[in-house]
């Protein structure tokens, strides 16, 4: 009787779940049917284009550079024999930065320079007996030439005496060396690069409609991202004329500041353009466009379906856009549940 018992509860219990498992089955089916049903429509938000009144506005990312940079390769052959200047030195322009063995240069210097002096003194001989017609002028014209072949002699190896001593064409601080002491060096191998970074530059990068508003001279506000410094002052000294591949147009900027010598070529820095003009734009989320921001579009809907439509824009600085051309201000477009939306999709408006 007992077994008997325990029996029937087992299968009471079994008979329980089974029913529960197909209540849920049928509730389950029953939901998806009911989805199927409603999904006709997609539930949307709309947002409205509104007009507003700004002080136009913008910020710029770049990287700081220097105003001037080189790499001083080499005029002549020969062997290092001395060094005056060394990686991270200082350098003004004309300072030396090595010396390359010119020993054969100065003995071959030293006897053109004798044959030159002494066909110098031999041509103004010539020349004032010339004047008294004691040497014809056939004869004066022999010296004048054996001269003027000394002389060129003379300033050629002048030339290739000077360019053993490497000198420095710009100030700047040398940021990377490629000799050592006794190594032998020949033209047009590099020797240092040089880096002068007073003043520094800021170049970055604007929208069409942003270069519009900004001209040479004018004066903004400079920030390195790495640092809290912030009272440095750029001025606009290059707008390029064509926009690159991106649809941006270059600026750059020569920056001056207190603590300027802070920031090192290389750094990330960001530059503020303010007006002090009013404009009136059309605005709207920046969620609310479909595409990318070269291809831009939005949905409107019409007689409940998705209707696309091109816009222009430009993107600011609040996550939101300005509309170029597209809309008009009233307007209402889809604002959400656009990752399901194409042209022609039924849409129910909450």
């Amino acid at each position: 009787m007992k077994n008997f018992i325990i029996l029937a509860v087992v299968i009471l219990g079994i008979g329980a779940i089974g029913y529960t498992l197909y209540k849920n089955k049928t509730e389950l089916e029953t939901s998806a049917n009911l989805a199927m049903k409603t999904s006709d429509h997609i539930a949307v938000t709309m947002e409205t284009v509104k007009e507003e009144t700004i002080l136009r506005s913008f910020e710029a990312n770049g990287v700081f550079e220097p105003s001037q940079e080189l790499k001083l390769m080499a005029e002549t052959a020969g062997a290092i024999v001395k060094i005056n200047k060394r990686k991270g030195d200082f350098v003004k322009k004309g300072d030396i930065i090595l010396q390359v063995d010119d020993r054969l240069i100065q003995s071959e210097y030293t006897i053109v320079k004798l044959n030159r002096d002494q066909a110098e003194k031999d041509m103004k001989r010539f020349e004032n007996l010339a004047s008294t017609d004691a040497v014809t002028q056939k004869q004066l014209e022999e010296y004048q030439k054996a001269f003027k072949i000394y002389d060129a002699q003379f300033s050629a190896l002048q030339k290739r005496l000077d360019d053993t001593r490497v000198a420095a064409p710009i100030s700047g601080y040398i940021n990377q060396e490629y000799f050592e002491m006794g190594a032998l060096v020949s033209p047009g191998m590099p020797i240092v690069d040089i880096i002068n970074s007073s003043p520094l530059k800021l170049t970055v990068k604007v929208s069409e409609s942003e270069v519009s508003s900004i001209k040479k001279g004018d004066q903004v506000s400079v920030k390195a991202n790495a640092l809290s410094n912030d009272n440095l002052i750029g001025k606009v000294d290059f707008i390029s004329n064509k926009a690159d591949g991106s649809f941006k147009y270059e600026v750059i900027l020569i920056v001056s500041g207190d603590k300027l010598q802070e920031i090192k070529p290389g750094m990330f820095g960001t530059a503020t353009f303010k007006s002090t003009k009013e404009e009136k734009i059309l605005k709207i989320s920046r969620k609310s466009i479909a595409g990318s921001i070269k291809d831009p579009g939005v949905y409107l809907v019409e007689n409940e379906q998705a209707t696309y439509r091109p816009v222009k824009i430009n993107p600011l600085q609040d996550g939101t856009v300005e509309i170029l051309q597209g809309l008009k201000v009233g307007e209402e477009v889809i604002s959400s549940g656009l990752i399901n939306i194409k042209e022609g999709t039924k849409v129910k408006i909450q």
